[in-house]
């Protein structure tokens, strides 16, 4: 059986920041791609360990005090590690970590992978992009590819004239390169974990930018579909407003990006400040759509934004706390979507899937709601209705046993105290 030493990474080396400059390939399916991570030396040391998988390295170096060694490296496809080795030992103190490399845009709707459509002129059409939860950042750039080791993020991305490229942050510059493509530069992320990191290159439209009390907020959608965001919008900047008043925090990212993508293997997820959807998660008519269809779009709506804060910017330390992200998301969706709609009555949808979490509860093969992950599969594992569905149903119960008012005291305060960093479950029980 696995155990986490298989798969965890050493502590000798921390990532600070990443300066991504990724170029993908649309009509080829490929991606190639460099990166400059700032680091600090922990402990002195002759190797760099992290995490790649599906990457074709092409050169590596190391920079400290001493000027930039180049290294050898050793690809472990077992346990996705990427190890750098160097003649010449890296001290304690700061350091730059220098990889070029190219990858293949996969169709396995996960890492940086390619997502088709048919346009209205019946031609199809491919679009980039990411989706990294839990384990998948590292097929697309070699990183410290766990939910502790947070850091900073510089995402450049080049493209074609004339497609649109979008990331978690807003866009700080273009310009035009000799070959006529355009490079497209994000400004720096708030810290946060790599499965949160998210880039997309595509035949894009954005709809205008609206201010949700200083946040601009978009709906980003293929060709064509713009005229299906008008209700999203709205349910967006609800939740948007909604969750900056009961945590008592501010939205901690600069801007707010909703991406509908045509193959999405998620109902959405929540990238801080570039949240990808399905279509269907996304887009509605509301002159033709079910209540049920609505419901669907604000729940999910609502589901991710709640993670901007309970997830983005306080995350569990480990996969087997996964349960403190998707768990109070799901909490949370029924309380926004409550105020949005109440004429809904949301928490008797909750109570529905709470049954559904029951019967499987009641099995012999269940698990409790937090449970030991060691490799990448297990960590995918853990999201099931036990994490989502029992979890909430948790907080539920510690809501009503509390009482709201104390019960929001001890988020918000979980939520200050542990902003850009990561807890476990006894700094939850400590806030409450």
């Amino acid at each position: 059986m696995a155990s986490e030493a298989d798969y965890r990474l050493p502590r000798t080396v921390i990532p600070k920041h990443y300066s991504l400059t990724l170029e993908p390939n649309l009509e080829g399916g490929t991606f190639a791609g460099s990166v400059v991570i700032d680091v600090e030396v922990a402990e002195a040391t002759d190797a760099v360990v992290l995490n790649a998988i599906d990457l074709d390295i092409e050169a590596a170096s190391v920079i400290d005090g001493d000027g930039e060694q180049e290294a050898t490296w050793s690809l472990d496809e077992e346990s996705q590690r990427l190890t750098l080795t160097l003649k010449s030992g890296l001290v304690e103190g700061p350091a730059a970590v220098r990889i070029s490399f190219r990858g293949v845009l996969n169709d396995m709707l996960r890492g940086f992978y390619r997502s088709t459509y048919v346009d209205a002129d019946g031609n199809e059409k491919t679009l980039a992009t990411t989706q990294f939860e839990a384990t998948d950042a590292r097929r697309a750039f070699p990183c410290w590819d766990e939910p502790d080791l947070k850091a900073t993020f510089s995402v450049n991305l080049i493209t074609d004239p004339g497609l649109m490229a979008v990331s978690n942050a807003a866009e700080a510059s273009r310009e035009t390169l000799d070959n006529g493509k355009v490079k497209v530069c994000f400004a720096p992320t708030v810290r946060m974990s790599t499965y949160l990191v998210a880039f997309i290159v595509g035949d894009l439209e954005a709809t205008e930018p609206v201010d949700v009390d200083g946040v601009p907020l978009r709906i980003i959608t293929p060709p064509g579909k713009l005229h299906l965001t008008d209700f999203a919008i709205e349910a967006g900047a609800h939740s948007l407003r909604y969750f900056a008043d009961y945590y008592d925090v501010p939205y901690p990212g600069d801007k707010l990006d909703m991406v509908a993508i045509p193959d999405f293997a998620w109902g959405a997820m929540e990238n801080l400040g570039c949240i990808t959807y399905r279509e269907t998660a996304l887009l509605l008519d509301p002159n033709t759509a079910t209540q049920l269809e609505m419901m669907r779009v604000a729940s999910v709506i609502a589901h991710e934004i709640a993670h901007m804060w309970f997830g983005d910017l306080v995350t569990m330390k480990w996969w087997n706390g996964v349960w403190l992200n998707e768990a109070f998301a799901t909490f949370a969706e029924s309380k926004s979507t409550d105020a949005f709609r109440p004429e809904w009555m949301q928490w008797l949808v909750m109570g529905t899937d709470r049954a559904r979490s029951q019967e499987t509860d009641a099995l012999e093969a269940t698990r409790p709601i937090e449970f030991p992950v060691a490799s990448p599969e297990e960590a995918d594992a853990m999201f099931d209705v036990l994490t989502y569905e029992k979890g909430s149903s948790v907080l539920r119960m510690l809501e009503q046993y509390l009482g709201e008012e104390t019960f929001r005291a001890g988020v918000s305060h979980y939520l200050k105290t542990h902003s850009f960093s990561n807890t476990d479950n006894e700094d939850l029980w400590a806030a409450l």
